[in-house]
């Protein structure tokens, strides 16, 4: 069962020191703004957020093996945090999750949109259970634009005046990122490079991805498409929605 593209666990904590110990170098040769300036803009962009909805993919290796790219689009409300998540396209099209503490407990719920998973209707799942975990390295509670820079911003504070990760990092170039302008921030560290890019203007996420010493890509997710304070409500997160399948 897929989480969303929000995990990112074992990244944060290399990303944030990186990015924010390389806060000293000046971008102005190539015209992009500095590394502490962007991540503050994008600090600043997630708390003025009260909701967004956004389309976003994943695409992650697994005990050795890419599993194929997934799509879907994402509602995310702050307060009370609850998500919402709706595949668009195959492998998984069609199904939806609702992960909303606040409605239903520490419980996903979720049902397929297809397939003989499907006739088992809407399942109440432990998200962090075999079965929420199967096929994903990370969480759904860790899914979603609000843990990523709550994240961020937690780690860029403890990492300042920390010069020991100040090797490798490079600061802002200019990306398009599936049609979305976007500064990206790159750095080698511990056998890993890590690649975060942000919105030129909305200074939200726009892609992370993660390569191994080799060079190949460990996990991918990508938001685009952003709806910012849309006015999300409980019937956004409500398995009775009779806009929804559940």
């Amino acid at each position: 069962m897929a989480d969303g593209a929000g995990g990112l666990r074992p990244l944060l904590p290399r990303l944030v020191v990186a990015v924010a110990l390389c806060a000293a170098r000046s971008s102005a040769e190539s015209g992009a703004p500095t590394v502490e300036g962007l991540v503050r803009r994008a600090i600043e962009a997630a708390g003025r957020l009260d909701d967004y909805t956004c389309t976003s993919t994943k695409q992650e290796k697994v005990d050795g093996k890419m599993l194929p790219e997934e799509t879907f689009v994402l509602k995310q409300r702050k307060q009370p945090d609850c998500l919402y998540l709706k595949w668009v396209v195959e492998p998984y099209k069609n199904r939806e999750t609702i992960y909303c503490p606040a409605r239903y407990g520490d419980k996903i719920r979720v049902h397929e949109g297809s397939g003989v998973a499907g006739w088992f209707g809407t399942l109440s799942v432990d998200p962090e259970g075999m079965l929420a975990r199967r096929n994903n390295r990370h969480s759904i509670r860790e899914a979603g634009i609000f843990h990523l820079l709550k994240v961020v911003g937690e780690r860029f504070e403890l990492a300042r005046g920390d010069s020991e990760h100040a090797i490798g990092q490079r600061t802002s170039i200019e990306a398009d990122v599936h049609g979305e302008p976007s500064y990206c921030l790159s750095f080698d560290e511990e056998a890993t490079k890590t690649e975060i890019c942000l919105h030129r203007t909305l200074c939200l996420p726009t892609r992370v991805k993660t390569f191994d010493g080799s060079g190949a890509v460990i996990e991918t997710y990508t938001w685009a498409d952003y709806h910012l304070s849309v006015g999300l409500t409980d019937r956004d997160f409500d398995v009775g929605n009779p806009a929804y399948g559940f």
